[in-house]
């Protein structure tokens, strides 16, 4: 009889010892898999073609190339639009897509104003230029292996803009110091159709998960083409002037 308590006894302990050891183990292993996710960093999957979606904004403003023309400032710089990256290893990609951009600034210049029909004045004309452009992009993409959540890269390439329009806000001072009332003015035919640029930039991609991620750039964009087109009334030479931007972009890619 005492025999068979001690063995009952025995095989009570075994069984609580073993439940008990179990649930530890359980534990740990719940523990390690959950430090495991908390540690977890999405590596992004190759894919040669991602497409995506962006927006930017900075400053731009024009350089003059005309005698007697000035800078007078800048002009806030915007740009939204798709992109489509063509991935031809982790490393090098090309980047094109079609974006609608907005660039401007201010010039200051000798001008003529009409006073009656047959008699022009002297004076100084500023202008504001807003000019907006259908862009494409054609860019190559150099970027670092990932790097925890991260990959850097710069790029560097073209841009190329199609006018789409073009609005010009005039203010003429006459040699007196008198100025005439600021107006808004079409200048379509004042701007030249094509623009095209060399632009570049450097940035970071970060891994929300393997094929969803987000990314931003400092780009600088230098106008090489003319943007302007008009012969200036008091001048037969004809105008000369480079749209150039600073600006930061952010996007996802997808």
């Amino acid at each position: 009889m005492m025999k068979s308590k001690i063995i009952l006894l025995s095989l009570v302990i075994s069984v609580l010892a073993i439940s008990t050891l179990s649930a530890q183990t359980d534990t740990t292993k719940k523990s390690s898999n959950a430090v495991a996710s908390e540690n977890f960093i999405p590596k992004s999957e190759f894919r040669t073609v991602r497409l995506g979606i962006y927006g930017g904004l900075g400053v731009s403003w024009m350089k003059p190339k005309t005698v007697g023309y000035t800078s007078e400032g800048s002009r806030i710089a915007y740009s939204y639009g798709l992109l489509v990256d063509y991935n031809f290893t982790e490393n090098y990609t090309f980047t094109s897509g079609i974006s609608y951009s907005s660039l401007g600034g201010k010039l200051l210049y000798n001008d003529s104003a009409i006073v009656t029909q047959n008699l022009y004045t002297q004076g100084t004309t500023s202008r504001s230029y807003r000019i907006n452009y259908l862009e494409i992009p054609t860019l190559l993409k150099l970027k670092t292996n990932q790097m925890g959540y991260f990959t850097y890269f710069a790029q560097i390439g073209l841009r190329h803009g199609f006018r789409l329009n073009s609005i010009g806000t005039d203010e003429f001072k006459f040699t007196n110091g008198s100025k005439e009332p600021v107006t808004d003015i079409n200048i379509v035919d004042n701007v030249s159709f094509y623009r095209m640029s060399f632009n570049i930039g450097l940035g970071a991609e970060y891994a929300i998960s393997q094929t969803f991620s987000a990314f931003t750039f400092l780009e600088f964009d230098n106008g090489l083409t003319n943007a302007l087109t008009n012969p200036n009334k008091s001048k037969e030479n004809k105008e000369q002037a480079f749209l150039k931007k600073f600006g930061l972009t952010v996007g996802f890619l997808f």
